[in-house]
């Protein structure tokens, strides 16, 4: 068995014994069963799935931290994560439409007389991959 632990800056998303877990990484998403190596990775916004038994769930993390102890310890660390149970759809392709539009008009395609500055299309780009993520946990 693995202990999977989810953190935020909030607190403690899940602590679960679980059997396989699988993170959304920069370069792909990745499995982790026991006995794995040690590793630190970065992660991308996506979803982290993990099987418990016959249970199986989902999270939705925004852009972070995987760590594998080497003793069966796995922490996914991010400034967001929720649970797929507890995410509202209506707000998160709410916040993807919107996102969708601010980045059209960066690109100069809603007719945009500037484009959006660096910081502002960052943020954009932060709230359209957080929304999908969001989305992509909703789907069994």
């Amino acid at each position: 068995m693995l202990s999977l632990s989810v953190v935020t800056p909030a607190g403690v998303v899940l602590q679960q014994q679980v059997d396989e877990v699988t993170v959304p990484g920069l370069l792909g998403e990745f499995g982790i069963l026991p006995g794995h190596i040690a590793l630190l990775a970065a992660t991308r916004a996506g979803v982290v799935s993990y099987r418990s038994g016959s249970e199986r769930g989902r999270i939705a993390i925004a852009p972070g931290f995987a760590e594998v102890d080497g003793k069966d310890g796995v922490v996914a660390m991010s400034q967001r994560a929720t649970r797929a149970s507890k995410i509202d759809r209506a707000a998160a392709e709410s916040l993807l439409q919107d996102a969708d539009a601010r980045l059209a008009k960066a690109d100069g395609k809603a007719g945009a007389a500037a484009p959006l500055p660096p910081a502002e299309r960052a943020k954009a780009e932060a709230d359209r991959a957080w929304a999908q993520a969001q989305l992509d946990a909703l789907r069994s």
